[in-house]
């Protein structure tokens, strides 16, 4: 029902998702959404922080509804609506997927949290004990892995000319599939793994604006035991705002990216605590570096996002396409989808509970590492509901 279909093993799944996976596949279908975008705020980043409104800290967008009253208000108690969501087909229009170049106005809504503030750190605590998501910034523990991670030399020194694991993409876009096919008939990969040096890697993103949306791209990855708490301290373990569970934790995991690259749509059953940490600096090519965008929704929003069904090599994910326009004959229950997005800067902290979706946008060069941390249960008849 709704957004909920079923399917059956070995039966094929003709979705929208990309036309090299399955056959009769529509991806990437018609032209790019056409950006209709929010008016500008009247006046100044500084007037809109005066205001409550959440300002990037370079003043190039500003959010759709002021927030920073609100989440005063909250205390240590944040409410049922909390956040505030928007309807996804407006969200996307303001700001096409495909596209990044910041708007003047985006639809964030999520408590930014200011560690150095001893009130912030309750609050982040009890919004964490309470699973829903929030934003760390200025934790002290992470300014100088930034400071350093963004200098050029850096990573190519404590990486050295090892070759890690990459996903290549025939595009800009990335979804996940498990190692079995699922007895999915017709079913390709989406993508594949290669392996590559940082350096390597580094080129192509430096080469990022200069690329197509439809060439490859590559999503660089390091894993343990080449990444550890070491590099990323707030993951240790000795707080459980972060870190809740730690001996269920599977280590640091990192993901660094390139301008246009998108991972789509999905779910994760584990608490994910994501850190934004810089990229290289713009004067050597790198534009809009360290920044990534998320759009998000909450669990029960599954019923209209057309999640990959259990059993498909890419269950949990979206079968839609968000950069392009949706039929509304096949994906009628589209158009009630809700969403909120976050622009992530260097240094912040991203808390993304059990069962909520996102989907995740490079907007330059951008090195992020998470760590997960057992498993929610507040959330999970909202997912069950859709068949997972």
């Amino acid at each position: 029902a709704g957004g909920r279909r079923d399917w059956k093993v070995g039966s094929s799944w003709g979705g929208q998702w990309r036309a090299a996976s399955e056959p009769g596949g529509a991806y990437m279908a018609g032209p790019p959404l056409t950006a209709r975008r929010l008016p500008k705020f009247a006046g100044t980043a500084k007037t809109a922080r005066d205001r409550g409104f959440y300002a990037t800290p370079s003043g190039d967008s500003v959010a759709a509804e002021a927030l920073a009253p609100n989440c005063t208000a909250y205390g240590v108690r944040p409410p049922p609506t909390y956040p505030v969501h928007y309807r996804a087909v407006d969200l996307l229009e303001n700001w096409p997927p495909d596209s990044v170049v910041v708007p003047p106005r985006h639809h964030a809504s999520l408590c930014r949290f200011d560690w150095r503030n001893s009130v912030h750190r309750k609050q982040a605590k009890a919004f964490r004990e309470a699973e829903v998501p929030f934003i760390v910034h200025d934790h002290p523990k992470l300014e100088k892995v930034v400071r350093d991670w963004s200098t050029p030399g850096h990573l190519e020194r404590r990486l050295g000319a090892k070759a890690y694991r990459a996903e290549r993409s025939d595009d800009n876009h990335f979804m996940y599939h498990g190692g079995t096919r699922g007895n999915l008939r017709g079913w390709t990969p989406p993508t594949d793994d290669v392996r590559m040096t940082y350096a390597d890697w580094l080129t192509r993103a430096r080469n990022a604006y200069n690329t197509s949306i439809l060439d490859e791209h590559y999503y660089f990855r390091v894993s343990p035991p080449d990444m550890t708490t070491k590099d990323v301290p707030i993951f240790d373990g000795k707080d459980d705002v972060f870190m809740p569970e730690p001996a269920s934790t599977k280590g640091v995991h990192c993901r660094f990216g390139y301008a246009g690259i998108i991972a789509e749509a999905h779910f994760d059953g584990s608490r994910n605590m994501v850190v934004e940490l810089g990229g290289p600096p713009a004067e050597l090519g790198h534009f809009e570096s360290g920044r990534r965008r998320y759009v998000m929704a909450r669990p029960s929003e599954c019923r209209h996002a057309y999640l990959l069904p259990k059993g498909h090599p890419s269950g949990r994910h979206s079968e839609i396409d968000w950069s392009r326009p949706v039929d509304p004959d096949k994906f009628p229950e589209w158009t009630n989808m809700m969403a909120f997005e976050v622009i992530l800067e260097p240094g912040d902290v991203l808390y993304i509970p059990s069962y909520w979706l996102h989907y995740i946008i490079s907007l330059g060069t951008n090195f992020q590492c998470n760590a997960r941390s057992g498993h929610g249960a507040k959330w999970y008849d909202d997912v069950r509901t859709c068949g997972f």
